[in-house]
């Protein structure tokens, strides 16, 4: 199950992946032991509202990204992807790119 809980957290834009992924997916494997151990019952009812719930978080994070000007929204989450590592100058990282 937290193999698909993984999967659909790609859903979300990267920038917010990158800041609350792992936060979210502990969080998931906690309520799920939670859940597991209530019975099948639970354990399906915790699916399928967490799967609701991603997907709406999923598409409402969209919609803020693409209605929003940054500037007013005050929310432009940095990419780690371009972010130059602790330990490299300046020099070498742009000399690489």
């Amino acid at each position: 199950m937290q193999r698909a809980y993984r999967t659909l957290l790609k859903l979300y834009p990267v920038d917010y992946q990158a800041s609350f992924a792992a936060g979210m997916l502990d969080v998931f494997d906690r309520a799920a032991e939670d859940s597991r151990r209530r019975g099948r019952a639970m354990l399906a009812r915790f699916a399928l509202a967490e799967v609701t719930g991603l997907l709406m978080g999923a598409t409402a994070e969209w919609i803020a990204k693409l209605t929003t000007d940054r500037s007013v929204r005050g929310r432009c989450l940095p990419d780690l992807r371009m972010m130059r590592p602790a330990g490299v100058s300046r020099e070498s990282w742009f000399r690489g790119a």
